[in-house]
């Protein structure tokens, strides 16, 4: 194994961090339950999803990752 591998390594992780730290995520991160889309509530404040099991809540809830 090379330097330039582990850059390579490096540079596809960042890459993979980045595309996951800009969409809504889909499974709660307490437990690992898909997230469900919560029922309308008539105002236009985006997506929303809940877990069914813990409460937690998107965006509510959501603390988007720190960058590497």
């Amino acid at each position: 194994m090379s330097w330039w591998q582990l850059l390579d390594i490096r540079e596809q992780a960042r890459q993979e961090f980045a595309y996951y730290a800009e969409r809504p995520p889909v499974a709660c991160p307490n437990d690992g339950e898909p997230l469900i889309q919560a029922p309308a509530t008539g105002d236009a404040s985006g997506i929303e999803l809940f877990c069914k099991y813990d409460g937690w809540s998107f965006p509510r809830d959501w603390i988007r990752p720190e960058q590497l």
